[in-house]
C-alpha cells in the first residue's frame, strides 16, 4: 500500500516527522501503539476533562498533618455562624447520643466460670453502681463538676463530628464519699507535638507511637503531648499554651488514662478528620447564597416611595427661600394648620406641596427557583454527614409513610454503626476504668470461684449501651410488627425495647408493680398481648348514614 506524500512548496515530499516519545507515565499499550489509550479512563492524560487534573496522592496523615489546623478553624465558624451545619449535626447528637446512654451489663458467664444465675446477679450490680456514678447529682463523674454521664457523651461526641475526633483523660480525683474515676474532655486543638514540632516517625499530630529496639513502630499509640490550654488562649497571654504534659495512654497495669476515639478511613492514620471536610465549601458557598437571596428579598420587599416634583434645580431653591412667593404661601398654609389642624382618628394625613405626587415601587421576589435549588444542596449535604434531607432541612412536607419508614430503616442503620463505634472507642474504656475501681472498692462483689478482673478484664466489662429509641412512624404497624418477631423467635423483649431506648427489665418490673396496683384498687388487669394484637387487628366500623326518607313518607 502506497502511503500518500505531502508535498512542499518546490513540489519535493515534506520529510516525514519522526514518531513522538512517549511522556513519563504513560501506559505500555499507548506507547508501544498496541491500543488507544489507558486501561482506565479515568487515568487519561489526554482527556479534556482530565488533562488538567492533577491530583496529590499524600500518605493519610501528611495529609491530616497539613491541613488540620485551618479545617478546624473553618468548621468552627461553621458551628457558631451557619444554622445548616450547626442544626445537622444537633440532629445527629440527638439522635446517637440523646439525652444519655443507659448500660446494659453483659459479664460473659461462659468465660468467667460462672452460672448465668450469678451473672445475672454480677450485672444488677454493676448497673445499680454505674447508674449512682453517672447520674450523681454532684456531677461526680466529671473532672469539672459541671456534667453528667450523659452531657460528657454529647460533648464528646460533638467534637468527634466538628473534629473528627474525641478526647479524653480519665483522672483520679481521691474522695471519701464518692468514686475517684473523673472524666476530663479534652478539646482536640490542644492534643499537638510539643513546642509545634513536625511530626516524625515516633509522633504525629501529639500521638506518641511505640518503637522496638530497631526503631520500627507497629502504629500503636503509647502517650499523647497535650497542650497546657487551648492556642486560642493566647490571646489572653496564657503561658500555659506553650506548655505540653505526656499523657501515658494506659497505666503498667493497663488502667485507661486516655481516650483518643475516631473513625479510621485510612491505614497510618493517627487523627481524625471531621465528615464535614469534604462538603466545607459547599456549606460555605450555600451560606453566602442564603445571605445574598435574603438582602435581594429585602430590598424588594421594602415599600419605597418617591416624590415628583415640577420644579427645576432653581426654582425649587428660589421657592424654598425666604423672598420666594412659595415660601411665602407655604408658611401661611402651615399657620392655617397649626390653628385648625385636621384629625381623622387612625389616619395619618400629609400633605404635598403644590404639583408634587407619590409614586411606589412594586416589590417582587428576585428567584423564584430558589427554594428546588437550596433542596437540592442540602440533599447532598445531608448524604454527606449522614443524615437525611428531612432530618437536616426539617422540611417533612413531601414525605410519606413509605417513604418515610425507608429513610427510618436507612440512616438508623448509619446511627447504629456510629453508636457502636463510638461505644467501643470511647465509652467502653471508661466504663472498664470505673468498674475496676467500683470492684477495688468491694461496692461490686465478684462471684465465688470467679477469676479476678485483671485476670478476666474483658469477659467483666462485657456490655451493651442503650441509646435513643429509634421511634414509630406508624406506631400501631410497626407494635404489631414487634409483637410477632418476639411470638416468633426472631426477637427478644429486650432487644424489641433497646430499639425505643428502654430497659426491658425495667419495663417488666413498672408493668408488675402497675398490675399489683390495679389488683389493690380493684381495676381490671393490663390487657393480654394476644387480646391486643386481636384488638388492633380489628378495624374500626362507623356507621354508614341513613338515607333521607321521601317528603311523602315523612308525611305519613
Amino acid at each position: 500500500m502506497t502511503v500518500p506524500a505531502i508535498l512542499g512548496p518546490t513540489g519535493d515530499p515534506l520529510p516525514r516527522a519522526a514518531p513522538a516519545r512517549p511522556r513519563a507515565g504513560a501506559s505500555a499499550a499507548g506507547a508501544f501503539g498496541w491500543g488507544l489509550g489507558r486501561a482506565f479512563n479515568g487515568a487519561s492524560l489526554t482527556d479534556p476533562d482530565l488533562s488538567t487534573w492533577s491530583a496529590w496522592n499524600p500518605a493519610p496523615q501528611v495529609a491530616i498533618a497539613a491541613d488540620r489546623n485551618i479545617l478546624s478553624a473553618r468548621i468552627h465558624d461553621l458551628a457558631r455562624n451557619d444554622g445548616w451545619a450547626s442544626g445537622g449535626v444537633a440532629r445527629i447528637v440527638d439522635a446517637v447520643i440523646g439525652a444519655s446512654w443507659r448500660l446494659s451489663s453483659k459479664p460473659n458467664a461462659r468465660a468467667l466460670g460462672i452460672d448465668s444465675d450469678a451473672a445475672a446477679e454480677l450485672a444488677d450490680q454493676i448497673e445499680a453502681k454505674f447508674k449512682l456514678w453517672a447520674e450523681c447529682v454532684d456531677f461526680t463523674c466529671d473532672a469539672g463538676g459541671q456534667m453528667n454521664w450523659g452531657s460528657i457523651l454529647a460533648l464528646a461526641f460533638r467534637h468527634r463530628i466538628w473534629d473528627g475526633e474525641a478526647l479524653a483523660q480519665i483522672d483520679w480525683i481521691e474522695r471519701d464519699w464518692a468514686y475517684s474515676t473523673a472524666v476530663q474532655v479534652i478539646h482536640p486543638d490542644r492534643l499537638s507535638n510539643q513546642n509545634n514540632a513536625p511530626d516524625n516517625y515516633a509522633l504525629r499530630g501529639g500521638v506518641e507511637l511505640d518503637l522496638d529496639a530497631s526503631g520500627h513502630s507497629r502504629g500503636e499509640p503509647v502517650a499523647y503531648w497535650v497542650r497546657g490550654a487551648h492556642p486560642g488562649e493566647a490571646y489572653f497571654a496564657n503561658l500555659k499554651v506553650w506548655t505540653w504534659e505526656r499523657v501515658p495512654r494506659r497505666t503498667p497495669w493497663g488502667r485507661p488514662l486516655m481516650v483518643h476515639a475516631f473513625e479510621k478511613q485510612a491505614a497510618g492514620q493517627f487523627r481524625g478528620i471531621s465528615p464535614l471536610a469534604p462538603i466545607l465549601k459547599k456549606i460555605r458557598m450555600l451560606g453566602r447564597y442564603d445571605e445574598a437571596e435574603l438582602q435581594a428579598a429585602i430590598l424588594n420587599a421594602v415599600m419605597a416611595a418617591f416624590i415628583t416634583s415640577p420644579f427645576d434645580a432653581e426654582q425649587l431653591a428660589e421657592s424654598m427661600s425666604d423672598e420666594g412667593s412659595l415660601s411665602t404661601y407655604q408658611n401661611q398654609r402651615r399657620e392655617w394648620h397649626d390653628a385648625a389642624p385636621i384629625s381623622i382618628p387612625g389616619v395619618k394625613v400629609n400633605f404635598l406641596a403644590s404639583g408634587e405626587k407619590v409614586e411606589l415601587t412594586n416589590p417582587n421576589h428576585p428567584n423564584s427557583v430558589f427554594e428546588a435549588f437550596e433542596r437540592t444542596v442540602l440533599r447532598n449535604i445531608a448524604t454527606a454527614i449522614g443524615v437525611t434531607y428531612e432530618q437536616m432541612s426539617m422540611d417533612w412536607s413531601q414525605v410519606n409513610y413509605s417513604s418515610a419508614r425507608a429513610a427510618l430503616i436507612e440512616i438508623w442503620r448509619g446511627f447504629t454503626a456510629r453508636k457502636d463505634n463510638f461505644a467501643a472507642s470511647f465509652a467502653q474504656p471508661i466504663f472498664a476504668a470505673w468498674l475496676e475501681e467500683a470492684i477495688d472498692k468491694g461496692d461490686v462483689k465478684l462471684p465465688k470461684g470467679a477469676p479476678s478482673f485483671y485476670q478476666a478484664k474483658t469477659a467483666y466489662c462485657a456490655a451493651k449501651w442503650i441509646g435513643p429509641g429509634r421511634g414509630w412512624v406508624d406506631p400501631q404497624k410497626e407494635a404489631l410488627a414487634a409483637i410477632a418477631r418476639v411470638e416468633a423467635g426472631f426477637s427478644t423483649l429486650e432487644d424489641e425495647c433497646a430499639e425505643q431506648g428502654k430497659d426491658w427489665v425495667e419495663v417488666l418490673m413498672q408493668t408488675a408493680r402497675e398490675n399489683k396496683m390495679r389488683e389493690t384498687l380493684g381495676l381490671p388487669a393490663t390487657i393480654p398481648m394476644q387480646a391486643a394484637k386481636q384488638l388492633a387487628a380489628v378495624p374500626v366500623e362507623e356507621e354508614e348514614p341513613k338515607p333521607a326518607k321521601p317528603l311523602k313518607d315523612k308525611q305519613k
